[in-house]
């Protein structure tokens, strides 16, 4: 082999070969890093979209566990027009219902759905509040509060019964001042345009029928009063 051979292996990379090698370089870390870039934003939409997914669905367990354990607690305090403790408009629902171990109060406990307007986007928030059925009425401070499912468009109650003047059960806007629970309780949401959280019909019926506490009138087989 001659020395010039020897000369031009020893010589390594030329100029022009290490600039190409820095310019593919160059070139795959930028895909390699708008290629990372996209995979963690997908990432990060997919995980925001199973947490809302995930949320309704939580929603929705607690809203059917809830209403489907209200009680039809017989009130008199009106003598002229007896009625079980269930006040239902609309736009709001307020109950009572045995209270989930999760609270920590024991025993039963008052529950409102109410909607609260956001003055910051004109969107709408179902909040949840609740207060244990002994409570002194002025005492807010063992009051619970927490939204339910927020960011919302619409939010609509209705019930299925038959009301007192009623001749069959038929979808009520309201069931206020009844002598019975609802068969069932019907809650639509609507969700902003290209929110990806969806919402069919929740549809639940209550469970208890029967106030424990109830006179029993052997003649009209209900509730003395009712």
């Amino acid at each position: 082999m001659s020395r010039r051979t020897d000369r031009a292996l020893q010589a390594g990379f030329t100029l022009v070969e290490l600039l190409v090698a820095v310019a593919l370089l160059s070139v795959l870390s930028v895909a390699l890093f708008g290629s990372l870039h996209l995979a963690i934003r997908v990432w990060a939409r997919d995980t925001a979209h199973a947490d809302q997914v995930d949320d309704s669905m939580l929603a929705q367990d607690v809203l059917r566990r809830l209403i489907g354990e209200a009680y039809p607690l017989f009130r008199t305090d009106d003598p002229t027009r007896t009625h079980v403790e269930f006040d239902g408009t609309a736009t709001s629902l307020a109950f009572l219902a045995t209270a989930p171990a999760a609270l920590d109060t024991g025993g039963r406990s008052r529950f409102a759905l109410s909607i609260d307007r956001r003055a910051r986007d004109a969107r709408s928030d179902l909040i949840l509040s609740s207060t244990p059925e002994l409570a002194d009425g002025e005492d807010t401070s063992i009051l619970g509060r927490k939204p339910l499912i927020e960011k919302l468009d619409t939010v609509e109650f209705s019930y299925f019964g038959q009301a007192r003047s009623d001749s069959g059960a038929v979808w009520h806007d309201g069931w206020t001042g009844e002598n019975a629970l609802p068969r069932l309780v019907r809650i639509r949401i609507g969700f902003p345009a290209h929110d990806p959280r969806v919402w069919p019909d929740l549809v639940i019926a209550p469970r208890i029928s029967v106030d424990v506490s109830c006179v029993y009138d052997a003649l009209t087989r209900r509730c003395r009063g009712r």
